[in-house]
């Protein structure tokens, strides 16, 4: 793998593109509790590792603007949302570049401004029940499908067996409802088939975002693939393998 800049990285919250006026992301991993449980007969100390921890913290401009970052962030009535949040992050602008997705709460919500000064605002949010999870981008970014349709095949390498995590994205849909699916197959030319199938979506529901999960044997070549009537639908897709 080659190295990467933080240039044209995007930021997905519960279907809409925060990219716009986030301007930071930070502490975007995990971390183990590690218990210490050193015995006498030893001369340094031993530790098992306890529960897996995540966070991701994004530093914004203050925008007050419709389905901008101040609206996202105090969903809730004007207060942090106290549902899930869907996180996707692509780090790159290909098909197949790296991603992180998190499915977290919201813990912090905090603006900030000086004479002269843009305002501000940074949140901060922190796994619920999985940990952040590192994947490859079925989409470019944001793609969008007139109809319905076939992404771009990706190659991961090499198949896996321990199930994924796929992450969905729906920023639009004009009209109609979109069902995306991922799919795989073992040859990049070869026959594909459904491994993954995310909830229909229709025009009136979107935005809106979902983590769906899966076990068993994944297989080397990958891509995403959309059915329905529908026209133009904006969805970002990550998958990683568990």
């Amino acid at each position: 793998m080659a190295k990467v800049n933080g240039l044209n990285v995007r930021l997905y919250v519960e279907g809409y593109d925060l990219s716009g006026d986030a301007n930071a992301i930070s502490a975007m991993g995990y971390t183990n509790e590690l218990l210490d449980v050193t015995t006498l007969d030893v001369s340094a100390q031993k530790r098992l590792v306890g529960i897996v921890d995540s966070e991701v913290t994004v530093d914004a401009w203050f925008d007050n603007a419709a389905s901008k970052q101040h609206a996202v962030w105090t969903s809730n009535s004007g207060k942090l949302p106290t549902a899930d949040q869907d996180v996707l992050i692509p780090m790159g602008a290909a098909v197949a570049d790296p991603c992180v997705g998190l499915v977290a709460k919201q813990g912090t919500y905090t603006t900030a401004n000086a004479p002269g000064s843009a305002i501000t605002a940074t949140a901060v949010y922190s796994a619920n029940g999985s940990a952040v999870e590192f994947g490859e981008m079925m989409t470019a970014h944001d793609d969008t499908h007139a109809s319905a349709g076939s992404g771009t095949v990706v190659d991961s390498g090499a198949a896996s067996t321990n199930g994924g995590a796929g992450y969905l994205q729906v920023l639009s849909v004009a009209s109609g409802s979109v069902t995306v699916n991922l799919q795989e197959s073992t040859s990049s030319g070869g026959s594909y088939s459904n491994f993954m199938t995310f909830s229909t979506v229709a025009a009136a529901a979107a935005p809106t975002s979902e983590r769906v999960t899966m076990s068993g044997n994944v297989a080397r070549y990958l891509k995403v693939t959309t059915t329905g009537t529908f026209s133009n639908a904006v969805i970002a897709v990550g998958f990683a393998r568990l």
